[in-house]
């Protein structure tokens, strides 16, 4: 695990000072992603330069440490990640005549890419990476991603060069130039909470797209004709392949082929030479991921799990049940929202462009807690999208048929009359029976439903669903680009789908990888393994969805080796009650981002909406979390990013 950076072309071509400048910059950037070292490689012929920090887990010797380059000099790697079947590939290496002098899964990425190229080692390495070769004889860089994105890779063309890192900070510190703000990335970032990918925040910087290669013809200065793009692994065609076979057993024997299947996953992503651990948040996903690490390992599994002073947000008493249900080694940190609070000023540095998933918060604080013992940590991050665990999943599934026989105008005319109702208002109305979770009420559930009511088709329903907000708040802007959603099937496996595509990448994966590495912590996500992929899109709906419940697979998986009370539970999942503190703690901070006098200075955002919608919000007539959130995400970004 590392952060890497480098350039190539025109860049490269001055004085040797002002290059090793120029890479030194990009490391400092990303010293917190590999704490352990840093080296650099270059080749002047070639104009090409390559840079690197180390997190070292693999290998733990100089002997791996990186750019790593053949004995002849004419090929380098610069990797970020790890190839969790690397040992299979050493040996076939070998019986091709290769000799290696190190034990790390980076040499192993060298070798591979020497004798089968760059794009055939992507198709065969499982794991997860994101890393740069430069193929000397043949005088081209490749810039590789893995399939699901879950490492990020940005580059940019930039006079006569292209430059690369881990991160926009990095990036921005090799060019020496700051980017202008992309207005069209601003406006999807406030619709769905982060940029859709392969866009960022900037104009002319693009990130590496999952699962493809950036093929760079090297010479003195490059041109957009120098460079393209490969396609290694295409998530739609694998799940449109997968459900061409379709699983042909019962449930019992899903059951039993998932179980199998995660297994061998979860033991490939234990290997490492530092001490491995595991989220635990007491839900389906992370409880599956650590129960599975639990069986194929000899000692206690160490789990992390981080407790709230709001019982109303707090599952730690789940999680510790289920950590004694399976023996593992608990440590438990009981948080206060006060310390939530406190990410909030570090949040623009940690993910360098506008990101504003609630549960980024938590997600950073049991990550900083796991650091304190374990390099390594697996997530039971992607069950939802493989297994239909999201409510617009059975919603759509169950309702969507139905709705559509309700005339549009019909539907409608009943969800502006649901508007009408106070969030407050109609909590009270549901109170009896419902218990409060980190969205609140019954009152949140019914606005997003009375905004999405006039639904045209199912791709309308899906913008609708995923949208935070149908406002345009961006001046002069264009508005944002709808969701991609592939045909499959019925609507709730094509939402499925596009979340796997789309919501997985852009979000969930993102907020995972820079809330832990901010503090030098690996995460490793077994569910997104190649075969488990493959076996969950082959399996029918039925099996993940039935009776108003998602992931039933995963479920009966759980029923195997927990108490049913610990495994049939509503979930709460994971994010702090925001709409609240808008209203209390963080009120000042965002009455001094949202001032009309700081919006019309800007430029950038229509003043009088975001003041109405921040005012309709703190009055209690409307629950505007999201959105609010979203603005005030930017706003804290646009802050720093102007005074830097």
């Amino acid at each position: 695990m590392c952060g890497i950076a480098g350039v190539a072309g025109a860049l490269v071509q001055g004085s040797a000072e002002a290059l090793d400048h120029r890479i030194s910059a990009g490391l400092a950037a990303l010293r917190h992603r590999g704490p352990d070292g840093e080296g650099r490689w270059a080749d002047a012929g070639l104009g090409v330069a390559l840079g690197h920090r180390r997190l070292a887990i693999i290998d733990l010797s100089t002997h791996a440490a990186q750019p790593m380059a053949t004995e002849d000099g004419r090929h380098a790697v610069s990797f970020n990640g790890e190839i969790y079947n690397y040992r299979e590939l050493r040996a076939r290496l070998e019986q091709r005549g290769e000799r290696f002098t190190t034990s790390s899964d980076t040499e192993v990425l060298l070798l591979a890419c020497r004798a089968w190229g760059p794009v055939e080692t992507a198709r065969r390495a499982r794991g997860m990476f994101a890393f740069a070769y430069v193929d000397g004889p043949r005088r081209r860089m490749w810039l590789v991603r893995d399939r699901f994105g879950e490492k990020p890779l940005y580059w940019t063309h930039h006079e006569g060069s292209v430059v690369f890192a881990s991160e926009l900070k990095a990036l921005v510190a090799v060019t020496g130039h700051r980017p202008a703000l992309d207005h069209a990335a601003l406006a999807g970032f406030l619709a769905r909470s982060a940029v859709p990918q392969p866009a960022t925040i900037y104009e002319d910087v693009r990130q590496v797209p999952a699962g493809a290669a950036l093929c760079v013809e090297l010479g003195e200065r490059i041109g957009a004709e120098d460079i393209g793009l490969q396609v290694h692994w295409d998530a739609v065609g694998e799940a449109v392949r997968a459900r061409m076979e379709p699983f042909r057993g019962s449930l019992d024997d899903a059951v039993a082929a998932v179980h199998e299947r995660l297994r061998e996953s979860v033991h490939r992503s234990t290997v490492s030479d530092r001490p491995v651990g595991a989220f635990l948040s007491g839900g389906i996903d992370s409880t599956v991921v650590t129960a599975l690490m639990q069986e194929v390992s000899d000692q206690p599994v160490r789990t992390f799990t981080i407790g709230f002073d709001d019982p109303d947000v707090d599952e730690s008493s789940y999680a510790a049940a289920v950590a004694s249900a399976l023996g593992t080694k608990q440590t438990t940190v009981s948080l206060s929202a006060q310390d939530v609070l406190d990410v909030v000023p570090q949040l623009p540095t940690m993910y360098d462009e506008p990101f504003a998933d609630p549960s980024q918060l938590p997600t950073h604080l049991v990550a900083r807690v796991a650091q304190a013992d374990v390099t390594v940590a697996l997530s039971g991050d992607a069950g939802d999208e493989l297994f239909g665990g999201y409510n617009r999943h059975i919603t759509s599934q169950r309702l969507y048929g139905p709705l559509t026989r309700v005339p549009r105008g019909v539907r409608g005319a009943a969800g502006r009359a649901a508007l009408g109702l106070s969030p407050a208002a109609w909590d009270a109305v549901g109170r009896a029976g419902l218990r409060r979770g980190p969205t609140g009420g019954l009152g949140p559930r019914v606005h997003k439903l009375g905004a999405i009511a006039g639904f045209t088709d199912a791709r309308d329903l899906y913008d609708k669903l995923t949208s935070v907000t149908p406002r345009r708040y961006v001046l002069g802007g264009v508005p944002p680009q709808p969701p991609r959603l592939p045909s499959l099937g019925t609507p709730a496996e094509s939402f499925m789908l596009a979340d796997a595509i789309g919501y997985l990448t852009d979000d969930i994966l993102v907020k995972v990888d820079r809330a832990a590495m901010a503090v030098s912590l690996e995460t490793r996500i077994p569910m997104l393994d190649p075969s488990v992929y493959r076996l969950a899109w082959s399996l029918p709906l039925e099996h993940k969805l039935a009776g108003g419940v998602g992931k039933l697979v995963l479920r009966r998986l759980l029923g195997t080796v927990l108490p049913a009370e610990l495994v049939d539970r509503p979930k709460m999942g994971f994010g702090p009650p925001l709409g609240d503190w808008l209203r209390g703690p963080l009120r000042a901070w965002a009455d001094d981002l949202l001032t009309p006098a700081t919006l019309r200075r800007q430029g950038l955002l229509d003043a009088d909406a975001v003041r109405a919608t921040w005012e309709r919000h703190r009055s209690g007539r409307r629950d505007h979390t999201n959105e609010l959130w979203n603005l005030l995400v930017f706003q804290g970004w646009l802050t720093q990013w102007r005074g830097a």
